[in-house]
Protein backbone atom coordinates (compact mmCIF):
# COMPACT_ATOMS: atom_id res chain seq x y z
CA UNK A 1 0.00 0.00 0.00
CA UNK A 2 1.41 3.34 -0.53
CA UNK A 3 1.22 6.31 1.41
CA UNK A 4 -0.03 9.93 0.14
CA UNK A 5 2.33 12.49 0.45
CA UNK A 6 3.41 13.67 3.59
CA UNK A 7 0.52 13.27 5.97
CA UNK A 8 0.51 16.56 8.77
CA UNK A 9 -0.59 14.10 11.90
CA UNK A 10 -1.09 17.41 14.07
CA UNK A 11 -4.16 18.41 11.66
CA UNK A 12 -5.30 14.55 11.50
CA UNK A 13 -5.69 13.99 15.24
CA UNK A 14 -7.01 17.45 16.62
CA UNK A 15 -10.12 15.01 17.32
CA UNK A 16 -8.65 11.97 17.61
CA UNK A 17 -9.50 8.80 19.89
CA UNK A 18 -10.28 11.54 23.13
CA UNK A 19 -9.44 10.08 26.59
CA UNK A 20 -6.76 7.20 25.19
CA UNK A 21 -4.21 8.84 22.14
CA UNK A 22 -2.67 12.19 22.88
CA UNK A 23 -1.49 14.79 20.97
CA UNK A 24 0.69 13.80 18.52
CA UNK A 25 4.48 14.16 18.92
CA UNK A 26 7.50 14.81 16.65
CA UNK A 27 10.87 13.83 16.77
CA UNK A 28 12.56 15.75 14.01
CA UNK A 29 11.03 14.30 10.61
CA UNK A 30 8.80 11.82 12.23
CA UNK A 31 5.84 11.81 14.20
CA UNK A 32 4.18 9.60 16.07
CA UNK A 33 0.92 9.23 18.45
CA UNK A 34 1.18 8.59 22.28
CA UNK A 35 -1.26 6.18 23.89
CA UNK A 36 -2.08 4.83 27.20
CA UNK A 37 -1.86 1.26 26.43
CA UNK A 38 1.04 -0.76 25.03
CA UNK A 39 1.06 -3.61 22.55
CA UNK A 40 0.45 -7.01 22.86
CA UNK A 41 3.26 -9.22 21.12
CA UNK A 42 1.24 -12.50 22.66
CA UNK A 43 -2.02 -13.61 21.54
CA UNK A 44 -1.94 -15.67 24.66
CA UNK A 45 -2.35 -12.72 26.04
CA UNK A 46 -5.73 -11.75 24.90
CA UNK A 47 -8.59 -11.46 27.52
CA UNK A 48 -11.14 -14.26 26.93
CA UNK A 49 -14.19 -13.52 25.28
CA UNK A 50 -17.93 -14.35 25.89
CA UNK A 51 -17.56 -18.09 25.08
CA UNK A 52 -20.00 -18.90 22.62
CA UNK A 53 -21.10 -22.53 21.89
CA UNK A 54 -20.27 -22.70 18.28
CA UNK A 55 -19.74 -25.37 15.23
CA UNK A 56 -16.81 -24.83 12.92
CA UNK A 57 -16.80 -26.32 9.35
CA UNK A 58 -13.58 -25.59 7.65
CA UNK A 59 -13.84 -25.80 3.51
CA UNK A 60 -11.14 -24.59 1.17
CA UNK A 61 -12.17 -21.47 -0.94
CA UNK A 62 -10.44 -21.07 -4.37
CA UNK A 63 -10.57 -18.40 -7.15
CA UNK A 64 -13.40 -19.26 -9.92
CA UNK A 65 -12.29 -19.69 -13.52
CA UNK A 66 -15.00 -16.98 -14.17
CA UNK A 67 -12.60 -14.26 -11.66
CA UNK A 68 -9.56 -15.68 -13.83
CA UNK A 69 -11.65 -15.07 -17.51
CA UNK A 70 -12.59 -11.65 -16.17
CA UNK A 71 -9.32 -10.64 -15.04
CA UNK A 72 -7.50 -12.27 -17.97
CA UNK A 73 -9.94 -9.90 -20.66
CA UNK A 74 -10.22 -6.91 -18.44
CA UNK A 75 -6.84 -5.97 -17.02
CA UNK A 76 -5.51 -4.51 -20.46
CA UNK A 77 -8.33 -1.90 -20.92
CA UNK A 78 -8.71 -1.27 -16.91
CA UNK A 79 -6.00 -0.18 -15.35
CA UNK A 80 -7.63 -0.96 -11.81
CA UNK A 81 -8.22 -4.40 -12.69
CA UNK A 82 -4.91 -6.71 -11.17
CA UNK A 83 -3.43 -9.08 -14.41
CA UNK A 84 -3.58 -12.87 -13.75
CA UNK A 85 -0.10 -13.93 -12.94
CA UNK A 86 2.01 -16.32 -11.24
CA UNK A 87 5.40 -16.73 -9.28
CA UNK A 88 7.39 -18.77 -11.00
CA UNK A 89 11.14 -19.83 -10.19
CA UNK A 90 13.12 -19.34 -13.16
CA UNK A 91 14.80 -22.86 -13.08
CA UNK A 92 14.55 -25.66 -15.43
CA UNK A 93 13.30 -27.79 -12.50
CA UNK A 94 10.83 -25.61 -11.34
CA UNK A 95 9.36 -24.44 -14.29
CA UNK A 96 9.02 -28.59 -15.37
CA UNK A 97 7.27 -29.01 -11.93
CA UNK A 98 5.01 -25.84 -12.04
CA UNK A 99 4.15 -26.77 -15.89
CA UNK A 100 3.09 -30.45 -14.89
CA UNK A 101 1.01 -29.07 -11.74
CA UNK A 102 -0.88 -26.58 -13.46
CA UNK A 103 -1.07 -28.10 -17.38
CA UNK A 104 -4.32 -29.22 -19.00
CA UNK A 105 -4.11 -33.10 -19.85
CA UNK A 106 -1.38 -33.10 -22.95
CA UNK A 107 -0.42 -29.72 -22.54
CA UNK A 108 2.21 -29.87 -20.09
CA UNK A 109 5.73 -29.42 -22.76
CA UNK A 110 3.52 -26.94 -24.18
CA UNK A 111 3.14 -24.81 -21.41
CA UNK A 112 6.75 -25.30 -20.01
CA UNK A 113 7.70 -23.75 -22.53
CA UNK A 114 5.84 -20.92 -22.74
CA UNK A 115 6.70 -20.17 -18.97
CA UNK A 116 9.91 -20.55 -20.24
CA UNK A 117 9.63 -18.08 -23.01
CA UNK A 118 7.26 -15.43 -20.83
CA UNK A 119 10.32 -15.86 -18.17
CA UNK A 120 13.19 -14.31 -19.91
CA UNK A 121 10.84 -10.89 -20.71
CA UNK A 122 9.47 -10.94 -16.63
CA UNK A 123 9.83 -8.93 -13.12
CA UNK A 124 11.56 -9.97 -10.48
CA UNK A 125 8.61 -11.46 -8.35
CA UNK A 126 8.41 -9.26 -4.32
CA UNK A 127 8.83 -11.80 -1.60
CA UNK A 128 7.89 -10.47 1.27
CA UNK A 129 9.37 -13.26 3.92
CA UNK A 130 11.96 -16.26 2.86
CA UNK A 131 8.82 -18.69 3.88
CA UNK A 132 7.92 -17.95 0.19
CA UNK A 133 10.81 -19.73 -1.49
CA UNK A 134 10.12 -23.14 -0.19
CA UNK A 135 14.03 -23.68 -0.31
CA UNK A 136 14.23 -21.60 -3.44
CA UNK A 137 16.40 -18.88 -4.50
CA UNK A 138 14.46 -16.18 -4.29
CA UNK A 139 16.84 -14.40 -6.54
CA UNK A 140 15.38 -16.56 -9.07
CA UNK A 141 11.75 -15.85 -8.44
CA UNK A 142 10.03 -13.96 -11.22
CA UNK A 143 6.13 -12.80 -11.75
CA UNK A 144 4.74 -14.35 -15.39
CA UNK A 145 1.35 -12.18 -16.42
CA UNK A 146 -0.53 -14.87 -18.55
CA UNK A 147 -2.18 -14.20 -21.68
CA UNK A 148 -4.41 -15.71 -23.65
CA UNK A 149 -2.35 -18.48 -25.14
CA UNK A 150 -0.58 -19.04 -22.03
CA UNK A 151 -4.37 -19.59 -19.63
CA UNK A 152 -5.80 -21.54 -22.47
CA UNK A 153 -2.82 -23.98 -21.63
CA UNK A 154 -3.52 -23.82 -18.18
CA UNK A 155 -6.65 -26.40 -16.02
CA UNK A 156 -8.64 -23.23 -14.33
CA UNK A 157 -9.18 -25.56 -11.21
CA UNK A 158 -5.39 -26.12 -10.33
CA UNK A 159 -4.37 -22.56 -11.07
CA UNK A 160 -7.70 -21.47 -8.82
CA UNK A 161 -6.24 -24.04 -6.29
CA UNK A 162 -3.04 -21.76 -5.53
CA UNK A 163 -4.59 -19.13 -4.48
CA UNK A 164 -6.84 -20.99 -2.05
CA UNK A 165 -7.59 -20.24 2.17
CA UNK A 166 -8.89 -21.82 4.62
CA UNK A 167 -12.50 -20.69 5.44
CA UNK A 168 -14.47 -20.77 8.53
CA UNK A 169 -18.14 -21.65 8.26
CA UNK A 170 -19.18 -21.16 11.80
CA UNK A 171 -22.71 -22.46 13.31
CA UNK A 172 -24.05 -21.24 16.54
CA UNK A 173 -25.40 -23.67 18.96
CA UNK A 174 -28.75 -22.34 20.18
CA UNK A 175 -29.09 -25.60 22.72
CA UNK A 176 -26.04 -23.12 24.83
CA UNK A 177 -28.37 -20.37 24.83
CA UNK A 178 -32.01 -21.46 25.37
CA UNK A 179 -30.71 -22.89 29.18
CA UNK A 180 -28.09 -19.65 29.74
CA UNK A 181 -30.30 -16.22 29.16
CA UNK A 182 -27.23 -13.67 30.77
CA UNK A 183 -24.97 -15.11 27.86
CA UNK A 184 -28.14 -14.06 25.46
CA UNK A 185 -28.35 -10.82 26.73
CA UNK A 186 -24.65 -10.38 26.77
CA UNK A 187 -24.23 -11.76 23.20
CA UNK A 188 -27.14 -9.80 21.66
CA UNK A 189 -25.74 -6.61 23.57
CA UNK A 190 -22.84 -6.95 21.62
CA UNK A 191 -24.31 -6.91 18.00
CA UNK A 192 -26.05 -3.45 18.59
CA UNK A 193 -24.17 -1.41 16.95
CA UNK A 194 -24.50 -3.93 13.73
CA UNK A 195 -28.25 -5.01 13.44
CA UNK A 196 -31.27 -2.78 14.33
CA UNK A 197 -33.66 -3.83 16.59
CA UNK A 198 -35.74 -6.07 15.12
CA UNK A 199 -32.81 -8.02 14.11
CA UNK A 200 -31.70 -8.48 17.15
CA UNK A 201 -35.20 -9.35 18.50
CA UNK A 202 -35.34 -12.08 16.14
CA UNK A 203 -31.80 -13.26 16.97
CA UNK A 204 -32.89 -13.24 20.55
CA UNK A 205 -36.07 -15.39 19.86
CA UNK A 206 -34.43 -17.97 18.00
CA UNK A 207 -31.53 -18.15 20.29
CA UNK A 208 -33.64 -18.48 23.15
CA UNK A 209 -35.96 -21.42 21.36
CA UNK A 210 -32.20 -23.19 20.96
CA UNK A 211 -32.28 -22.85 17.24
CA UNK A 212 -29.06 -22.61 15.87
CA UNK A 213 -27.60 -19.85 13.99
CA UNK A 214 -25.48 -19.71 10.65
CA UNK A 215 -23.21 -16.69 10.71
CA UNK A 216 -22.80 -16.80 7.22
CA UNK A 217 -26.64 -15.45 6.96
CA UNK A 218 -27.59 -14.63 10.45
CA UNK A 219 -24.87 -12.92 12.10
CA UNK A 220 -22.90 -10.74 9.71
CA UNK A 221 -23.43 -6.86 8.26
CA UNK A 222 -24.37 -6.90 4.82
CA UNK A 223 -20.78 -5.98 3.69
CA UNK A 224 -18.93 -8.59 5.15
CA UNK A 225 -22.23 -11.33 4.25
CA UNK A 226 -21.76 -9.90 0.76
CA UNK A 227 -18.24 -10.57 0.41
CA UNK A 228 -17.63 -13.28 2.22
CA UNK A 229 -16.02 -16.21 0.40
CA UNK A 230 -15.05 -14.17 -3.10
CA UNK A 231 -13.11 -12.84 -4.97
CA UNK A 232 -13.03 -9.65 -6.55
CA UNK A 233 -11.06 -8.53 -9.99
CA UNK A 234 -9.51 -5.25 -8.52
CA UNK A 235 -5.93 -4.36 -7.56
CA UNK A 236 -7.06 -1.80 -3.96
CA UNK A 237 -9.67 -2.85 -1.60
CA UNK A 238 -8.09 -4.21 0.95
CA UNK A 239 -8.07 -5.28 4.69
CA UNK A 240 -8.42 -1.84 6.06
CA UNK A 241 -10.97 -1.17 3.69
CA UNK A 242 -12.70 -4.46 4.95
CA UNK A 243 -12.24 -4.13 8.06
CA UNK A 244 -13.81 -0.30 7.89
CA UNK A 245 -16.72 -1.31 5.63
CA UNK A 246 -17.97 -4.02 8.23
CA UNK A 247 -18.67 -1.05 10.67
CA UNK A 248 -20.00 0.68 7.73
CA UNK A 249 -19.56 1.15 4.08
CA UNK A 250 -20.19 4.59 4.75
CA UNK A 251 -16.90 4.97 6.16
CA UNK A 252 -14.28 3.91 3.49
CA UNK A 253 -16.34 5.28 0.45
CA UNK A 254 -16.74 8.65 2.36
CA UNK A 255 -14.63 11.44 0.48
CA UNK A 256 -13.75 13.18 4.00
CA UNK A 257 -11.64 9.81 4.69
CA UNK A 258 -11.32 7.90 1.96
CA UNK A 259 -9.28 11.00 0.21
CA UNK A 260 -6.94 10.40 -2.76
CA UNK A 261 -7.93 8.38 -5.81
CA UNK A 262 -4.44 6.38 -6.59
CA UNK A 263 -3.61 5.87 -9.91
CA UNK A 264 -3.58 1.95 -10.67
CA UNK A 265 -5.75 0.95 -8.47
CA UNK A 266 -9.89 0.51 -7.27
CA UNK A 267 -11.08 3.85 -5.81
CA UNK A 268 -12.14 1.88 -2.60
CA UNK A 269 -8.63 1.73 -1.46
CA UNK A 270 -7.37 3.01 2.21
CA UNK A 271 -4.64 3.99 2.64
CA UNK A 272 -2.56 3.61 6.16
CA UNK A 273 -2.78 7.68 6.85
CA UNK A 274 -6.56 7.49 5.54
CA UNK A 275 -7.38 4.03 8.23
CA UNK A 276 -5.68 5.65 10.84
CA UNK A 277 -7.48 9.04 10.80
CA UNK A 278 -10.83 7.11 10.46
CA UNK A 279 -9.85 5.44 13.81
CA UNK A 280 -8.97 8.80 15.28
CA UNK A 281 -12.33 10.15 14.69
CA UNK A 282 -14.94 7.10 15.01
CA UNK A 283 -12.95 4.65 17.49
CA UNK A 284 -11.54 4.22 20.68
CA UNK A 285 -8.38 2.09 22.19
CA UNK A 286 -8.86 -0.61 24.39
CA UNK A 287 -6.57 -2.93 26.41
CA UNK A 288 -6.88 -6.70 25.02
CA UNK A 289 -4.93 -7.93 27.74
CA UNK A 290 -7.57 -6.45 30.37
CA UNK A 291 -10.83 -6.04 29.09
CA UNK A 292 -12.94 -8.94 26.68
CA UNK A 293 -12.62 -8.43 23.29
CA UNK A 294 -16.30 -8.08 21.40
CA UNK A 295 -18.09 -8.45 18.40
CA UNK A 296 -17.14 -5.75 15.61
CA UNK A 297 -13.99 -4.68 17.52
CA UNK A 298 -10.91 -3.96 14.66
CA UNK A 299 -7.80 -5.67 15.37
CA UNK A 300 -4.89 -3.41 14.09
CA UNK A 301 -1.30 -5.68 13.58
CA UNK A 302 2.01 -3.50 14.07
CA UNK A 303 5.39 -4.34 12.93
CA UNK A 304 6.63 -2.45 15.74
CA UNK A 305 10.45 -0.86 15.56
CA UNK A 306 13.36 -2.81 17.74
CA UNK A 307 13.51 0.18 20.25
CA UNK A 308 9.76 -0.22 20.68
CA UNK A 309 8.84 -3.57 20.78
CA UNK A 310 8.61 -4.02 24.58
CA UNK A 311 5.34 -4.59 26.40
CA UNK A 312 5.31 -0.91 27.65
CA UNK A 313 6.01 0.92 24.49
CA UNK A 314 3.05 3.57 23.66
CA UNK A 315 4.09 4.98 21.11
CA UNK A 316 2.16 4.66 17.22
CA UNK A 317 3.22 5.66 13.85
CA UNK A 318 0.79 4.52 11.64
CA UNK A 319 3.06 3.58 8.56
CA UNK A 320 4.06 0.55 11.04
CA UNK A 321 0.47 -0.81 10.67
CA UNK A 322 0.34 -4.24 8.72
CA UNK A 323 -3.01 -5.49 8.53
CA UNK A 324 -6.29 -5.07 9.91
CA UNK A 325 -9.14 -8.34 10.22
CA UNK A 326 -12.43 -7.49 12.28
CA UNK A 327 -13.52 -9.75 15.83
CA UNK A 328 -16.36 -11.85 15.77
CA UNK A 329 -16.37 -14.22 18.87
CA UNK A 330 -14.64 -17.36 20.22
CA UNK A 331 -11.38 -15.74 18.26
CA UNK A 332 -12.63 -15.70 15.01
CA UNK A 333 -12.46 -12.58 12.63
CA UNK A 334 -13.35 -11.58 9.24
CA UNK A 335 -10.95 -9.99 6.77
CA UNK A 336 -9.25 -9.81 3.64
CA UNK A 337 -5.78 -11.09 2.75
CA UNK A 338 -4.27 -8.35 1.32
CA UNK A 339 -5.46 -5.19 -1.48
CA UNK A 340 -4.60 -8.42 -4.14
CA UNK A 341 -7.16 -9.81 -5.74
CA UNK A 342 -5.50 -12.89 -5.15
CA UNK A 343 -7.06 -13.21 -1.80
CA UNK A 344 -10.58 -13.35 -0.79
CA UNK A 345 -12.72 -12.19 2.43
CA UNK A 346 -12.88 -15.03 4.87
CA UNK A 347 -13.57 -15.82 7.97
CA UNK A 348 -10.36 -17.02 9.83
CA UNK A 349 -9.14 -17.31 13.49
CA UNK A 350 -7.09 -15.25 15.57
CA UNK A 351 -4.33 -17.69 15.76
CA UNK A 352 -4.04 -17.74 11.95
CA UNK A 353 -4.40 -14.18 11.30
CA UNK A 354 -1.54 -14.24 14.06
CA UNK A 355 0.98 -16.74 12.65
CA UNK A 356 0.34 -15.33 8.86
CA UNK A 357 1.38 -11.76 9.63
CA UNK A 358 4.33 -12.97 12.28
CA UNK A 359 6.14 -14.18 8.98
CA UNK A 360 5.87 -10.71 7.35
CA UNK A 361 6.81 -8.62 10.23
CA UNK A 362 10.26 -8.56 12.45
CA UNK A 363 8.28 -8.10 15.98
CA UNK A 364 3.75 -8.65 15.53
CA UNK A 365 1.90 -6.14 18.24
CA UNK A 366 -1.55 -5.65 18.60
CA UNK A 367 -3.76 -3.02 18.96
CA UNK A 368 -7.64 -3.21 19.34
CA UNK A 369 -9.96 -0.71 18.42
CA UNK A 370 -13.78 0.13 19.44
CA UNK A 371 -16.49 1.66 17.39
CA UNK A 372 -17.66 5.06 19.50
CA UNK A 373 -21.09 5.27 17.27
CA UNK A 374 -23.42 2.94 17.04
CA UNK A 375 -25.52 3.73 14.13
CA UNK A 376 -23.66 1.51 10.83
CA UNK A 377 -26.73 0.61 9.17
CA UNK A 378 -26.94 3.47 6.40
CA UNK A 379 -27.49 2.75 3.00
CA UNK A 380 -23.74 3.33 0.96
CA UNK A 381 -23.56 5.11 -2.10
CA UNK A 382 -22.78 2.46 -4.44
CA UNK A 383 -19.97 3.96 -6.62
CA UNK A 384 -17.30 2.91 -4.12
CA UNK A 385 -18.20 -0.30 -3.56
CA UNK A 386 -19.62 -0.94 -7.22
CA UNK A 387 -18.16 -5.26 -7.08
CA UNK A 388 -20.47 -5.77 -4.36
CA UNK A 389 -23.79 -4.65 -6.11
Amino acid sequence: MKIQGNCNLAKLFGLGLVAVLHAPVSTGASHYTISKYGYLFDVRDIKTTLDIPVRDHVETVAMPAAIMQERLEKAASDTTVEPLTIVIWNKPQQIAAMAAKLAKSGRKNALKVYFTKKLEASPAAKLNTDANTNGNDAASAKTITLDKAGYDLIDSSKLGAIYAKPQHNLEIQGDGFRSNPKLTKNFIRELVPFFDKAARTDLRTRLQKGENLEVNVDLLPEFAKSMLKKYIIFRGPNCFHAALAFQSVLLPSSSFRNVKEEPGYHRAMINYDELWRTIASEFYEIDPSRQQLKYGDMLVFFDVPERQADQASTEIDFHWIRHTATHLFNGFTFSKGSKSPNTPYTVRTLNEEWDTWKKFTKNLGLRVFRRSLTKVNEKPPVDLVDWVY
